[in-house]
């Protein structure tokens, strides 16, 4: 079955909570959203990447999109100097610029 992409910012990359010992790198395009969930094709998970024909459609909830202060030590977003979301909204051309 095929989504209909949103139209405007679709690219969602952010890092994720969920399940996991530590926030995992995710992309997703969205196919729809709401205030308190984001549903999309996930291109990325970590250090696997698809392409959209075979990248499953999963549902994140917005409360397990990490702050930067849950991230690693290492991770270079975590020096940022507040808890701000790590959740950032692009343009489809940013995808293609991205590689994925």
């Amino acid at each position: 079955m095929k989504y209909n992409i949103v139209s405007s910012l679709p690219v969602a990359r952010f890092w994720y909570k969920g399940n996991h010992s530590h926030p995992v790198r995710r992309t997703v395009l969205i196919t729809s959203q709401n205030d308190k969930s984001i549903t999309g094709y996930e291109l990325r998970e970590g250090t696997t990447t698809r392409n959209a024909n075979v990248a499953p459609i999963k549902t994140y909830i917005r409360k397990k999109i990490a702050k930067t202060n849950n991230l690693r030590n290492d991770n270079p977003l975590r020096k940022t100097p507040y808890s701000k979301t790590t959740l950032v909204r692009k343009p489809l051309m940013d995808l293609i610029k991205l590689g994925i």
